[in-house]
Formats: C-alpha cells, structure tokens, sequence
C-alpha cells in the first residue's frame, strides 16, 4: 500500500479529532499503520503466542547477531502527541526473558525521541512465559517529546541474538479524561459542611523536584502543617535515574521555622521503596542481587481521600532471581509489592505498608531479606548531601535497644544495647542541627518478626564488654551485622564519621520466600534465643510509622510508645462491636486475628462495627497514654456524620474530633483531638 492511499485509510478511520484510542495492531495492524521493520527476525501475525484474539508479533535476534533489527510501526500522515500521548502494549518474553529493547519516534525519517525500554515494563523487565503491560508516556519522562511523529520502532538493544519475544495490542492512547472527583464522591462533604479550614488537602499531580507528584498537607497533632510529596512510579525518570514510587520532600514545623526534608539526590535518594537481598550461601547461587525499588515503574492508585485522611497506594513487581541449590538453574520471578502510604490530621506520623505477594512463586524457590522502606532524604534540611550534618549516632531495637554513646557515630563509637525492647525501630540523628529520622513498626517483634543477622550474640551487653566485630577489629557490630540497616555501609572505619543519610529495615534471609525460616535472634543466627520460625511465603506483610522531627524531642521514642501503650487496650461495647479481625496486609485476600482485639496494625487504627448507626464503646488504656488515637467505625450508611460523644460530652466536627467518611467500604474513620488514659474512654456515635 503507497503512502497516499494508507494516508487516506487513516483518515477515514481517525478524523481529525480522535477522542478515543487508535490501535495500531490487534491480530493485524490497523488504521493505515504499514510494517516498516528492518534488520530481519519480525513475524507479524504469528500464532505462537497471543495477549488477545489469536496472533502477535514475533520478534527475534535475526540470522546474524546484531543491534540494526526493529519492529517498526509506520503512518502517513504524521500524528501528534498532544492527541495521543502514551504508547501502550504487551509483551511476551518466550521462555527465556531479560531481553532489551530500545524505544525510537520518528517523523521524515529523523529520530525526534529515544528511550530504553525497560523502564515502562511493568515490573521492571520482560518476563519469561509472562505477558508484562508496557506503557509509555511520550510527552513526559526519558522521551519528553511534544510535536508530530510518524514512526515507532522497537530495536534490539543488544549485538548478541536475543531469544524471541512476542508484541501484541500496540494502541495509541487519547488523553485520559479526568476521573470524577473521589473527595465528594465518597461522601467528603456530607450534609453541606464546608471544607475543613484543618482538613487534609491533596493535590494531584503536581510537579515537585523535578518529578511529577501527589503533594499532601495535613495538621499534626500540634495543630501545626506537615506536608508529605509523593512520587508518580507510572513511567517518568527523576533525578538519580529515579522512577518515582516514594517520599521525595517532607516538611514540618521545627520550632518558629519550617524544615524542609528533601531527596538528597543519589541514586538512593527518596525514601519508602522496597529493596530486597538474596541469600548468597555457599551452594554456587551466586552473587547477591538487590536492585534499589525505586529504578522501576509501576502503577498507582488514589485509594481514598476523606475530609482528614486518605491513603495512596504504589503497585510494581519487584524481580528476584532465586535457586536454593547449585543444582537448580537461577530462576527470575517477577514478585508484585503494594505499598500504601497512609496520612492523617492530628497523627504526626505518615503510615507506610506493604505486602510482598509471593503466591506465583514456587514455594521456597526464594530466599531473601526485606530491607524496605529504604532510602535516603537530607533529615536536617540541608539543600545537598555534601552539606548534611555529620551523623551523631544511630539506634535501633530488636528484643533490646542499642544506642551509640559517644558522637559523631563511627565504628569506634561506644553503645550500649541492654535495655529490653518490643517495638522494632531504627534511626539516625544528628546534632550540628536538631534533627532525627527514624521507622517504627506497628507491632511487637514477638507478633512480627523483625531485624536480622547474627548481632543477637551482644544482647543485653555495651561496648564495655569489648569489641562487637573481630575483623576488621571494631567497637561497633561488623557492618554486615547491624539487624536494620542504616549508614553501616557508608562508614569508613575507624573513627571516621559520615554525612550519609541511609536507612532501612532488615530482616533475615528466608523471611521472603520460605515456608519456614529463622526468625532474628534465634540459635542458627547466634542469637541467645530457641531456633524459632515463621513463613516467609506465600505473602508477607508488615507496617512502619515514618518519622521526622527534632533529636530532643524524641519522636521516635514517643512513637515507639504509642505502640507499647496500643499493646494494653481493652476495648468493648455494649452497642456494636469490636473487631475481631481483618485483612493481613495491604492487598491481601486473607485475615489476621487482631491483638488486642480492635487494633489494626496494618493502618494503625482502633476498629469497631456499628449496629444501625450507632456505637457505644469504651477504650480502656491499660498503661501509658493513648495520643490523638485514629478510630474507624465499620458499618456506616448514609452520607452524614452520626453524633460524637466522649465520656457523655458532646463533640465538635474538626476542633473536637476530625471525621471522614468512606462511604464505598461504609466506614467512619476519626482522630479524637485528645489523649485517652485510665479505664474508663466512654466513644458514643449517636444517629
């Protein structure tokens, strides 16, 4: 077919003003597109394999080795980005996978935009006897192109022969039309109210350090802003080579001033992506593998936003290469992770959640670790690493709590771990500036195991007892044997301090992947404790409070309390119920028994039912003080408030208490703008 008459097909077929998407192939190519493919090795309508209907593109190396062959896509006349900004198909990797691909636009036979491949994959890479969605934000991103084109090629990007790979349902998408606005929708205004003057505000898709974002402010439980910026993962390149899908700005009162907490702008930059290790062994597994989550696109969804809360979700598969003998060829198994990021008025605290779904993977095929979250920000609100204050120590707990006792932090430092711990935790802080970051987990370490390696074997001692590494000789534990990983990496030697800023969890190997492994501290990692164990598979789930704030003040600590204090509720009712259980973690199908009873560690929340609207409840507080507790009430209808009445005194909406209603799941979710102690914290809603 000539160029006039395909130009005159795809007129016919498109207009001049498309409001919907244009295949380009389905089965066979459509709407004038003509197969321009060069260099050999492409088989349009192959039946090998097939996304939809019955055919596909098969595309291999060629006869001869080489980086010159391409599937190409060709129309006249050109067509614009601004009409169809995303490219969007499937591909099959064939049995083998991994293979690269190199993205070009053309128009008049000039290449306008480029790109690797790789980063649009969902997951991160093609997959073996997978099909993976790949979508391309032209006008964004590595291409960033805005104006006509009239070619698309998909090149080898390898000078090695590639095994076949198969291309199906190439489309052109339209603009997406903006979806309906979700506040209103679910109920965020019910009865009339006017927006809350202390509300929690969301701002979508705004653009912030360079990256296409979500930017949330809420009020802390000072009552003052925080403001949390969130990372698009849906196909955009930042700084570092980052692909989004994490905390890239934070900011807070400290005092008369605001802080700004930023990326610090390496490759490790952002904080709340995943990163997995494997086990290396002994067994010719080979290296370990741990690429940094963030080098890799996924989806989101804006789960719900309420009048004071609102939870954010990324989606991505996470790749590990897993064999548990020498025997068995490495496999690559492409593992879905789904974080969500949870923010509500009067909690100080952004909640982090995520769950490792390793229901597709081969029963204990995999055997890794979890550092996640990870990351790095500039926590006293340096403008660059470089200028980062030094750290002046770091801390964390197991089933004790270690601390560095002499600043700067440095593997002379000395420490002490021997005081009796229950909340995982882990953070770093600096003095030069009054500032500290840290994460602490929703549940003890005995209902979720956390922390790792074999630096169990110095519980309940101090640097006193001498040195806790023997090669190289050292006051601090060998880098490899910090259970939560921080600036272990990043330190000297010596007396040498550092300014990096690094922080992560840590678990031991097989806590992903294994039906059975050693939980921290057990005998196998020379740790005090029984050879106790846990299944890493098929799903693992665990959440942790993100926190910043002043070193003096001790945020950490006080979150850390809050979790011990949330361990002693006793709640009941007279009208409604508690709840008794709910999902294991964010995305899961399957259920956990709550302890205590109504407390959800996966949000961090106090869960009751309501019987016709209506609740009579009582938190009693065993010890310690229960601080701007979040409430969510299931069971709810209509699109208005119930009535709030604490200890019988009727409340007022945003002064007294902070409501929002999540009419979709039929919840009331609410922060009470007051501490709770003793036995008696009668909670009434009244229809």
């Amino acid at each position: 077919m000539g160029k006039w008459a395909a130009g005159l097909l795809w007129m016919a077929a498109a207009g001049t003003a498309p409001a919907a998407d244009l295949t380009v192939f389905d089965d066979a190519l459509r709407n004038g597109f003509e197969n321009y493919s060069y260099g050999g090795g492409s088989t349009f309508g192959s039946t090998e394999q097939a996304h939809s209907g019955s055919a596909s593109i098969r595309f291999a190396g060629g006869a001869v080795p080489n980086n010159f062959n391409a599937i190409s896509f060709y129309v006249d006349p050109d067509l614009q980005t601004a009409a169809w900004p995303t490219l969007r198909f499937w591909v099959h990797g064939g049995v083998s996978g991994g293979q690269q691909l190199y993205l070009f636009l053309q128009r008049d036979g000039a290449i306008v935009a480029e790109a690797e491949l790789d980063g649009y994959v969902a997951g991160g890479a093609i997959a073996a006897n997978t099909w993976r969605e790949v979508v391309v934000p032209l006008t964004t991103g590595a291409l960033g192109y805005n104006g006509a084109f009239d070619r698309i090629d998909l090149q080898s990007d390898s000078s090695a022969a590639q095994p076949a790979l198969y291309i199906d349902d190439v489309v052109l998408a339209a603009p997406a039309t903006p979806p309906a606005d979700r506040i209103f929708g679910s109920g965020f205004e019910p009865a009339g109210l006017p927006p809350a003057a202390n509300g929690l505000v969301q701002e979508r898709g705004v653009t912030v350090g360079g990256m296409l974002s979500d930017r949330f402010t809420w009020r802390d439980a000072a009552g003052e802003p925080r403001v949390a910026v969130l990372a698009h993962n849906t196909g955009q390149t930042g700084p570092g080579g980052t692909r989004g899908g994490e905390l890239r700005e934070f900011r807070y009162q400290a005092g008369a001033a605001t802080r700004v907490v930023a990326a610090s702008g390496s490759g490790a930059s952002g904080f709340g992506y995943v990163v997995s290790h494997r086990s290396e062994g002994t067994d010719g597994i080979g290296t370990d593998d741990s690429p940094l989550g963030h080098f890799f696109s996924g989806g989101l969804e804006r789960v719900w936003q309420g009048r004071h809360h609102a939870i954010f979700r990324f989606t991505q598969n996470y790749p590990r290469w897993a064999t548990t003998t020498a025997a068995v060829p490495n496999q690559l198994y492409q593992v879905p992770v789904t974080i969500d990021w949870l923010f509500a008025t009067g909690r100080n605290d952004p909640l982090w959640s995520v769950t490792w779904d390793l229901s597709g993977v081969p029963a204990d095929a995999v055997e890794a670790d979890s550092r996640a979250p990870y990351g790095e920000l500039l926590f006293d609100g340096s403008a660059s690493e470089g200028a980062h204050s030094v750290i002046a120590g770091v801390g964390w707990g197991d089933r004790y709590k270690f601390a560095t006792t002499s600043a700067p932090a440095s593997y002379s430092s000395s420490w002490t771990w021997n005081t009796p711990n229950t909340i995982p935790y882990v953070k770093l802080w600096t003095t030069a500036v009054d500032a500290t970051m840290g994460t602490v987990q929703t549940r003890t370490i005995v209902q979720q195991d956390a922390g790792g390696y074999f630096g169990a074997n110095r519980w309940n001692t101090t640097s006193a007892a001498g040195n806790a590494c023997s090669a190289p000789a050292s006051s601090m534990p060998c880098d490899y044997n910090w259970p939560y990983q921080s600036i272990n990496y990043s330190l000297a030697g010596g007396s040498t301090p550092t300014n990096n800023t690094r922080l992560a969890w840590g678990t031991n190997f097989g806590f992903l992947g294994q039906t059975s492994y050693y939980m921290h501290g057990s005998a196998y990692w020379g740790g005090p404790l029984p050879n106790a164990t846990a299944a890493g598979w098929p799903r693992k789930s665990y959440s942790a409070y993100v926190v910043l704030g002043t070193h003096g003040s001790d945020p950490v600590g006080a979150r850390v309390a809050q979790v011990e204090t949330t361990q002693s509720l006793v709640l009941s009712v007279t009208t409604g119920n508690v709840a008794a259980s709910g999902p294991a973690g964010v995305a899961r199908p399957d259920g956990m028994t709550y302890v205590p009873a109504g407390y959800d560690p996966v949000y961090g929340t106090l869960r009751f039912g309501a019987q016709g609207n209506a609740l009579d409840a009582n938190i009693n507080v065993g010890s310690g003080t229960l601080r701007r507790p979040v409430i969510v009430v299931g069971g709810i209808s209509g699109s208005s408030y119930p009535a709030l009445r604490v200890n019988g005194a009727a409340q007022t909406v945003d002064v007294d208490y902070f409501p929002s209603l999540r009419t979709e799941t039929g919840e009331l979710w609410i922060t009470l703008n007051r501490d709770l102690s003793g036995a008696t914290n009668r909670i009434e809603l009244v229809p």
